[in-house]
């Protein structure tokens, strides 16, 4: 029983690769660009796994010598095509786009963490604090809202103005650490 080489079989090897990686990346950049915009937008979980099984179809399509160009094209086809089948469902029925891509969940109200929810989402005070400083504000009592969005980002919502701890608690201050300021 023969080993596969590791360093080279044939130029037919070399040969089939580079031209499937070239067709299947036109064919791929070009479902993509028909598919519309959602596709690339921000990854949810039902675009993650779309994201996944396309990268390793386009992989098994270029590498995997039993796979061959006509059957990944019609794979990557039959993906793009339940992810559109999918994303029409969850734009026309409020319910459906729950199931397939999830609620927003409410980390912080008027001020306030909810512990709960943070549990839940697996996500520290400190990370909601962070994105409240990412948005320039230094009051977690400042802000009405932080909301974990369904593609795991951290939106921040601030009306109010109340004195109380800053959303800067966890951050060293630099000369408390022993560092010298020079003047």
């Amino acid at each position: 029983m023969g080993h596969t080489p590791f360093f080279f079989e044939s130029w037919y090897n070399v040969e089939r690769t580079v031209t499937l990686s070239i067709v299947g990346y036109v064919v791929l950049f070009t479902m993509l660009r028909i598919s519309g915009k959602r596709t690339l937008s921000k990854l949810n979980v039902f675009d993650f796994v779309f994201v996944v099984a396309v990268g390793s179809v386009f992989a098994s399509m270029i590498i995997s010598k039993d796979v061959t160009l006509i059957e990944g094209v019609a794979a990557l086809a039959t993906l793009m095509l339940i992810q559109l089948l999918l994303a029409e469902l969850a734009a026309r029925f409020p319910k459906a786009e729950r199931i397939i891509n999830g609620e927003p969940t409410l980390l912080l109200s008027h001020g306030k963490f909810i512990p709960g929810a943070l549990r839940r989402e697996r996500v520290t005070e400190e990370e909601v604090r962070g994105a409240i400083r990412g948005e320039g504000v230094t009051r977690v009592e400042d802000v009405d809202a932080v909301t974990m969005e369904n593609d795991g980002t951290l939106t921040v919502a601030w009306m109010s103005k109340k004195p109380g701890d800053s959303s800067l608690v966890d951050t060293k201050d630099p000369v408390e650490d022993g560092a010298k300021q020079k003047p």
